[in-house]
């Protein structure tokens, strides 16, 4: 029990370390740059390809000009990935800084301008060859993330003091430039700070840290024997210093050279001689039973994204780095999800690793599996690489009993991994909902495009899919909730409700989903979806609901304002074959609607040919009881936030006097959110007959719209059935949740 509870810890350890600026800005930071890492995998595989035959084809179609083509390619994508990396990462950061503090002046482009002046000062080469070395993605990863994370912080803390902000009014220059100049001294003071501590590092001796770092750590293996101990040293090692943003392999270079490969090549030598090969650990045994997907072994993690992840994405991603990790090539892999600094899989990449090298080591010792004793190349698929380089089938056979080993590990991180991801999400979903449902005048067109974090983030993906799901009927759907007479005990009528049940985030709150389609202008193609889906709905319930059966569509603002919108609800009702008086469209009183002419106009064509208009949410407060005199208005649906109980009874006294309009103007009045006996029962003192509301029922399946009705109205369930026209199991084809709370009793 103490070892799970301390494995619980650990867990609950990288969640929260998880949720940190620093290490949010870490795993954007390495996305940012996966386009020029995958080119870079891709190119590496055609530069050293996994098959003999294969190399020399590509060099007889080709040319030898290939090679450096691909070179070029390389150093252009892992030679200035730490660049990359450095650039987002302090731009993320500025980003979380921005969200968290409200800083105005916090601009992340030139945050990312001066922590790039101050990485070059710290790695200021004596000569071209250390400047490559501190760019590219094997060595200059680790001090990139670091200058990042010091520089940005030092600069974001120095920007908030007053007396280092150069004050510039913006009347007669680009906001910009006063940014720039406003936090201009904060900039040169960290500039300035970087530059001491070069000149600190150039007293030491110490200007190339890496190289100095190397010397301390292979000196650590100095005189290592063939043994376990020592295996297990070097893999936990390389692990920790990758998880680090150092290529760990490249870093013990000297322990690869001194001892691995001189192993490498007495197995093989031993084999051609006819001797049994010395050695059990070598450079292919940790390159093809301890590196199957490179560092971490992450061909493991692969499979478990492609076989149990819950999300869709992860599982996409998974299959684009499936090929280049299965040639051991793990770079997208690594910068993707990504695994460098990031506390949820620390555990894992370390440990898989050190258990496949106790998997091969006791294999080899058992006599399972021979010692790796035929010349293979690094990039060899795992399962091929396991019999070339043993001359075996148990090689491949052990490279998959360690996969399967390695996948164990691995699942139980990434569905805390995906758990998490969901949390976070539920909680921009609800800030989305938020920003929603605000009904503040003059905000921006685009309401969620422009938004800057985790919310912006998520909305743009939110609407990259919503114009996928308008394709998919899985995924958009209408449920309906019944709209009910307590006079006359029948339902009279159903309002049509958008629903979006995401693939990755389950149910999208409709709000969100209607601001989204506006945002990215598709909000006239989907509300044109939504009527005729409804419309076509009605016609498919004629003859199983009574033939005054209403159906009402929630109308958009921007959708009201589109050119001929009346024209469009014609061709629909023509298409659909549904009668205009059996349509109604209810339109929010928060629209503003009355500088827009034409959609007066639209409205008042449409009510001509009997299709019915609804005020809804009237009582919200946003527009004047003007609206009911200039608009042709069939129903006024009471806002639930009316529906309360109030002091002195301030509501049921604003109700009652909308009740008494009503009689006057002419149009009905629809009670909604009445959720309790006690809601109806005052509603119903004061004269109110129709009403929506879970009391009644929640929105319902268009499977659950025909038994609610029989169940709610006695006579009509008992003319169809003396028809016969209609068979149906009230027990078996209600939900539970669909049943009234007897609200007609």
């Amino acid at each position: 029990m103490p070892n799970l509870n301390f494995g619980m810890r650990l867990l609950d350890i990288a969640e929260e370390l998880s949720h940190k600026s620093f290490f949010i800005s870490v795993q954007r930071g390495l996305s940012l740059s996966l386009p020029l890492i995958m080119v870079g995998a891709l190119t590496l595989l055609v530069r050293f390809p996994p098959f003999p035959w294969l190399q020399t084809l590509l060099t007889d179609s080709f040319g030898p000009q290939l090679n450096t083509i691909c070179d070029n390619l390389i150093a252009g994508t892992f030679g200035i990935a730490s660049l990359v990396a450095l650039f987002g990462f302090s731009t993320v950061l500025t980003e979380q800084y921005i969200q968290k503090h409200g800083r105005r002046r916090a601009n992340p482009t030139i945050t990312a301008m001066i922590v790039m002046s101050c990485f070059f000062i710290i790695v200021a080469p004596n000569d071209d060859t250390t400047l490559r070395s501190a760019l590219s993605l094997s060595e200059g990863l680790l001090a990139a993330l670091l200058v990042a994370a010091i520089g940005g912080s030092i600069f974001l803390k120095l920007s908030q003091y007053k007396f280092l902000q150069l004050p510039l009014k913006a009347s007669g220059h680009d906001p910009l430039v006063g940014d720039v100049f406003a936090i201009m001294p904060a900039g040169m003071l960290t500039i300035v700070i970087f530059a001491s501590i070069k000149a600190v590092l150039s007293s030491a001796g110490s200007e190339n840290i890496t190289a100095g770092l190397d010397g301390i750590l292979s000196s650590l293996f100095a005189g290592a024997d063939d043994n376990l101990g020592f295996a297990i040293g070097y893999v936990c090692l390389t692990q920790i210093l990758w998880f680090f943003g150092i290529h760990g392999p490249n870093l013990l270079n000297s322990v690869q050279d001194s001892i691995l490969i001189p192993a490498t090549v007495s197995n093989y030598t031993a084999v051609i001689d006819g001797n049994e090969p010395l050695f059990t650990f070598s450079s292919q045994f940790f390159d093809f039973f301890v590196r199957m997907g490179g560092s971490g072994s992450t061909l493991s993690l692969i499979l478990v994204l492609l076989f149990v992840s819950k999300f869709t994405n992860s599982r996409r991603f998974a299959l684009i780095a499936f090929f280049p990790a299965l040639c051991n090539v793990n770079e997208p892999l690594l910068f993707g999800i990504p695994l460098v600094l990031n506390p949820l899989y620390a555990i894992p990449f370390i440990v898989t690793p050190i258990v496949q090298t106790l998997i091969g080591y006791i294999a080899i010792v058992f006599e399972w599996m021979p010692k790796t004793s035929y010349n293979t190349q690094w990039t060899t698929p795992a399962l091929i690489s396991g019999y070339v380089a043993t001359g075996s089938v148990s090689g491949s056979i052990v490279q998959f009993a360690s996969l399967v080993v390695g996948m164990a590990i691995y699942l139980p991180f990434v569905r805390l991994s995906e758990r998490i991801a969901l949390q976070r999400s539920k909680n921009v979903l609800s800030s989305l909902l938020d920003i929603a449902e605000s009904h503040e005048n003059g905000q921006p067109s685009h309401q969620y495009l422009n938004l800057r974090g985790e919310e912006g983030r998520i909305a743009i993906a939110l609407a990259n899919d919503l114009e996928v799901a308008l394709a998919d009927r899985d995924e958009l759907y209408l449920e309906y909730q019944p709209q009910v007479n307590i006079l006359t005990e029948r339902v009279f009528g159903a309002e049509a409700l958008l629903r979006w049940n995401h693939k990755q985030y389950g149910r999208i709150a409709p709000p969100i989903t209607v601001t989204l389609a506006e945002d990215i202008g598709l909000i006239d193609e989907m509300g044109l979806k939504i009527l005729e889906i409804a419309c076509r709905q009605r016609v498919a319930w004629q003859g199983q609901v009574p033939d005054d059966f209403i159906i009402s569509v929630n109308v958009s603002p921007k959708q009201l304002i589109t050119p001929n919108f009346d024209r469009k609800v014609v061709e629909i009702l023509i298409k659909t074959g549904l009668s205009p008086r059996l349509l109604e469209l209810e339109i929010t009183e928060t629209t503003v609607l009355l500088p827009e002419v034409h959609a007066i106009g639209a409205l008042n064509k449409l009510h001509d040919i009997g299709v019915k208009i609804a005020l809804d949410d009237f009582g919200m407060g946003h527009t004047s009881l003007h609206y009911l005199r200039v608009l042709p208005f069939d129903t006024v649906k009471i806002d639930k936030s009316l529906t309360q109980d109030s002091h002195d009874n301030i509501n049921d006294h604003i109700v009652k006097s909308i009740v008494d309009l009503g009689q006057t103007l002419n149009f009905k009045l629809v009670i909604e959110g009445v959720e309790t006996q006690e809601q109806l029962d005052r509603f119903a003192s004061i004269g109110c007959d129709q009403y929506q509301g879970y009391l009644f029922s929640r929105p319902l399946p268009v499977t659950s719209i025909i038994p609610f009705i029989f169940r709610t109205m006695p006579a009509l369930l008992q003319s169809f059935l003396t028809k016969g026209s209609y068979e149906i199991d009230l027990q078996k084809d209600i939900p539970a949740y669909a049943t009234p709370n007897d609200g007609f009793q």
